[in-house]
C-alpha cells in the first residue's frame, strides 16, 4: 500500500487529512489548508525560476564603412581615413566633420543616444581638487595639483536595457509572542506563507561596455537623468575621448539580468512587512518587451598608479555625483599615527598625575 503524504508550506511538519474541516491540518503549526490551495502550492513550486529573455536591439550604425586598405571611407566627402579600431570618432582632415569610424562587417552599432557633457572641465576640478583638500595622507603630488592634468572627460559606451518585469514570490515568515504567568514562561511562535505578485516596468538600466571601467564605480556614480537623452550627434564628441565598447551587449545581458531581478526582488520583499523573520521560498521572475539601445554617458575619469596600485575616481559628467579611491602616502601615514600616538601617551601621563598624583 502507497501512502501520500503532505508537508505543511509553512513549517514543513506533515499535514493530517481532518474529517471535519474537510482540510488537511498541521499539528506542529496549526494552519490549515484546502485541497485546492494545495494543488495551487505545489504547481507553484514546480514553475520555473527565471524566464529567458529575448532582447530586440535598435538601429544599425550607417558610420565611415571600412574600405578593402584598411582605411575608412568619410560619409560626408568620401576621403580615405585612417584610424584605429577602438576609435569612435574622428575629423575628416579634408571637410573637418566629425566621422563615426565603424567597420560594416563587425555588426556594430552606431550610439542610439547619448548625454552630453553638463560639468565642464574648470568645475570637474575644482570638484576634485576640493575633494582632496584636508586630506593630509595624499601623495605629495597631490599637493601641488599636479594630479588635475590626469583629470580626463570620456563618453563612456553604455548599454541601456528596457522591459515589464513580472514577479511571483513567496515568503516563509514568522510571529513571535513572550508572556509569562506564575509558572512558567511561554513562548509560542506563528508561522506563515505570504504569497506576493506583482508587475513593474524597467527603463534604462545601464550597464557599461568598457572593461576599462570598474562596474562598481559606474554603478556608484548613478543614477543619470535620462530626460536629457538625445540622439547621437558627433558635435558633442568634440574635445573629449571615445572608444567603442570592448563588453558586447550579450555579455551585458548577464548584468542586466542580475540588476533587473534583483531589483524586483527587492521591490516584492519591501511590501512583505509586520513579521519576525522573512525567508524568501520561491520565486518566479519572467521579463517580456526588452530592449537594448546602445548610448555614450559623460564620465570626467581621473586615473592614477600609485605603489603598483590602480586607482580610479570618477564624476558623473551630468550630475556631478562622485565615487573613488585616493591613494594615501604610507609615510605620512605612519608619520601620523605616531603623533597621534605620542599626544595619546601625553594626555594619559597627565591625566594619571591629576588622578593619582596627590595618592602615591
Amino acid at each position: 500500500m502507497d501512502f501520500v503524504q503532505y508537508k505543511c508550506p509553512c513549517c514543513g511538519a506533515a499535514l493530517q487529512f481532518s474529517p471535519g474541516s474537510q482540510k488537511l491540518s498541521c499539528e506542529s503549526c496549526g494552519n490549515q489548508y484546502d485541497l485546492e490551495t494545495l494543488k495551487r502550492y505545489e504547481q507553484d513550486e514546480k514553475a520555473g525560476g527565471e524566464q529567458e529573455l529575448n532582447w530586440e536591439y535598435q538601429k544599425e550604425a550607417e558610420g565611415a564603412k571600412k574600405a578593402d586598405n584598411g582605411m575608412y571611407i568619410c560619409p560626408s566627402c568620401g576621403a580615405e581615413i585612417e584610424a584605429d579600431e577602438n576609435t569612435v570618432s574622428t575629423t575628416c582632415p579634408y571637410c573637418d566633420n566629425v566621422v563615426v569610424i565603424r567597420a560594416s562587417a563587425s555588426g556594430e552599432f552606431e550610439p542610439d543616444m547619448m548625454i552630453p557633457f553638463q560639468i565642464k572641465g574648470d568645475k570637474a576640478r575644482q570638484m576634485l581638487e576640493n575633494f582632496c583638500k584636508g586630506k593630509h595622507l595624499l601623495p605629495g603630488n597631490f599637493r601641488d595639483r599636479s594630479y588635475l592634468k590626469n583629470l580626463k572627460g570620456y563618453y563612456v559606451p553604455y548599454w541601456l536595457f528596457d522591459c515589464n518585469a513580472c514577479a511571483d514570490m513567496s515568503f516563509d515568515a514568522t510571529r513571535t509572542r513572550v508572556w509569562s504567568d506564575s509558572e512558567y514562561d511561554y513562548l509560542e511562535t506563528s508561522y506563515y506563507l505570504v504569497n506576493r505578485a506583482g508587475t513593474m516596468e524597467f527603463y534604462h538600466v545601464p550597464v557599461d561596455g568598457s572593461t576599462g571601467m570598474d562596474d562598481s564605480t559606474t554603478e556608484s556614480i548613478e543614477p543619470f537623468d535620462y530626460a536629457a537623452l538625445t540622439e547621437f550627434n558627433p558635435a558633442y564628441l568634440a574635445g573629449y575621448e571615445t572608444d567603442k565598447y570592448d563588453v558586447d551587449s550579450k555579455t551585458a545581458e548577464g548584468r542586466a539580468k542580475e540588476r533587473l531581478y534583483r531589483s524586483a526582488e527587492q521591490v516584492i520583499r519591501s511590501t512583505v512587512n509586520g513579521y519576525d523573520t522573512v525567508r524568501i521560498k520561491r520565486r518566479n521572475l519572467a521579463a517580456s518587451d526588452g530592449k537594448v539601445h546602445y548610448a555614450l554617458l559623460p564620465v570626467w575619469l581621473f586615473e592614477t598608479v600609485y605603489g603598483d596600485k590602480k586607482y580610479q575616481f570618477a564624476i558623473n559628467g551630468q550630475t556631478g555625483k562622485m565615487v573613488g579611491e585616493l591613494p594615501v602616502d604610507k609615510g605620512a601615514f605612519w608619520k601620523y599615527l605616531c603623533g597621534f600616538t605620542a599626544i595619546g601617551t601625553v594626555v594619559c601621563s597627565i591625566l594619571g598625575i591629576l588622578l593619582f598624583g596627590g595618592v602615591l
